[in-house]
């Protein structure tokens, strides 16, 4: 019987593990306004993905994955900031 579709597949610990680091690795270059802004966008799917599918698995490097979010967000939230910033100065 196939898993339905609403339920993704869970990962296994290995795979948790990397993907977990991989998050990690792509929010820290994220931190950057505007040059992080991709790296800060494929961190937080992926976060998004790992609580996903990791939903019920104990994951040793859970640490990782939410500093990584949190980097991501802070880029994301600078780049925003200072765009505003950068339009409301031309149109003084």
């Amino acid at each position: 019987m196939t898993p339905r579709a609403d339920h993704p597949p869970a990962m296994d610990k290995i795979e948790l593990i990397q993907r977990s680091l991989r998050a990690f690795g792509f929010g820290l270059p994220g931190i950057v306004p505007f040059l992080g802004t991709p790296f800060a966008i494929i961190a937080l799917v992926q976060n998004s993905r790992i609580k996903r599918r990791g939903r019920g698995l104990w994951n040793p490097a859970q640490r990782y994955l939410w500093w990584g979010a949190v980097c991501a967000r802070i880029g994301v939230t600078l780049t925003l900031i200072f765009t505003l910033l950068i339009a409301v100065a031309s149109l003084l």
